[in-house]
């Protein structure tokens, strides 16, 4: 009997193996499904749980407020204490965690209240996270694919040389060999990320689906750049030289030194400019400015400006890897991860009405995010690798 157990509990963690890979059977989820079905609170279930989530490493560390849909999934709230099963002998964390791989790709929330006849294998789709690459285009129009160049120097038509690196371009300490004043462009595509480093030392952290375009070497009293999309600044100080930041042609950041971040992709009904550190001023393009103080953010929205506390996580949340919601809309989530991921989204019927909370790894792939934000009871497809399609 203790063999014929321990023969059951593999057999089970592999069949919960094979979920969570998009990779199970008809037949082996059938079994799995007849197992948790006639076993809900069993010794048996609680062991394969937790060698299942020990073997994923993965697995996102605050869910907590989802424990109720781990109880609703499993049914725990209809049972007697002494039959609560692995879901609920594990802590909330784990709880919540083992019903984000449930719902995964499978949609178990409705089969355990309505099995279905003929569950049908989910197609896996796979799309690796976004990475380091840009375009480089030179005031003369040529171009270069920066990802494609891993290191190296380029001299500019101005004289000015340029250090290539993988993911990263400096022009720091670059001086000109004549006086005509060089403009260059780096834009990312979706599912693209660059550092770049000015001459006056001034760093540029790109997001997806951005620009920036500057001087090869400040010259006169101001130095001024131009960006779209979204880009975090860490301004060098240059006494008598403010910085100037044209968000879009819709507002211009005028900057004495400081840290800061400025989101105004086209898609986004508002222009977001947040500080972290020194002081700016933002001027709308109807004229409306507005000082801001450290852990301010000037939000421009149509005609419209207002200052409200800035969340200081979502600032540096592209810089250290995260996707960073709060309370954020399907719709909101859903372009951070077309964006990165370089997919189209699509709705199909009514918009959900729901919000999410929480930090996701931006290097986790496109499917480990979806079945993450599926706690959010999200039904989606993907078609054709590159489409997303969202049904309420």
């Amino acid at each position: 009997m203790i063999v014929e157990t321990a023969m059951e509990q593999q057999r089970l963690a592999y069949l919960l193996q094979r979920l969570a890979d998009n990779s199970i059977t008809g037949e082996e989820h059938n079994e799995m499904m007849t197992h948790l079905h006639a076993h809900p609170g069993d010794d048996l279930s609680a062991e394969a749980g937790e060698a299942f989530l020990a073997a994923n490493e993965h697995i996102p560390t605050d869910f907590t407020p989802y424990e109720h849909i781990a109880r609703d999934i499993a049914g725990l709230d209809r049972m007697p204490a002494r039959r609560t099963g692995w879901l609920a002998m594990l802590n909330p964390r784990k709880v919540a965690a083992a019903a984000i791989i449930l719902i995964a790709g499978y949609g178990i929330y409705t089969l355990l209240r309505k099995p279905a006849d003929k569950p049908q294998l989910v197609q896996r789709v796979d799309i690796l996270p976004g990475r380091e690459g840009a375009i480089l285009t030179r005031g003369d129009g040529s171009t270069v694919v920066l990802d494609s160049v891993t290191s190296g120097e380029m001299t500019e038509h101005n004289g000015a040389r340029l250090k290539v690196q993988q993911g990263h371009v400096s022009y720091a300490n670059a001086t000109a060999s004549n006086t005509e004043n060089i403009y260059n462009t780096i834009t990312t595509p979706n599912a693209g990320t660059f550092h770049l480093l000015l001459q006056d030392g001034t760093e540029i952290w790109l997001n997806a689906g951005s620009s920036v375009t500057y001087p090869v070497v400040f010259t006169g009293n101001e130095r001024k750049v131009k960006i779209t999309g979204e880009a975090y600044f860490e301004v060098a100080k240059a006494a008598g030289k403010p910085f100037l930041v044209n968000v879009n042609d819709r507002a211009e950041v005028e900057v004495l030194g400081t840290h800061f971040n400025v989101n105004a992709y086209a898609d986004e009904a508002a222009i977001k400019t947040a500080l972290l550190e020194g002081a700016i001023r933002v001027r709308s393009k109807e004229a409306r400015t507005a000082v801001l103080k450290p852990g301010q953010q000037a939000v421009i929205d149509k005609a419209e400006m207002k200052v409200e506390p800035a969340d200081a996580e979502e600032v540096s949340a592209r810089r250290n890897g995260l996707f960073h919601f709060r309370k954020a809309t399907v719709p909101e989530m859903m372009r951070e991860v077309a964006r990165w991921y370089d997919v189209e989204v699509r709705f199909e019927g009514a918009v959900p009405e729901r919000t999410f909370s929480g930090d996701i790894e931006r290097t986790l792939s496109l499917q480990q995010v979806l079945t993450i934000l599926r706690v959010t009871r999200i039904n989606y497809t993907i078609d054709n690798q590159k489409q997303i399609t969202i049904r309420n």
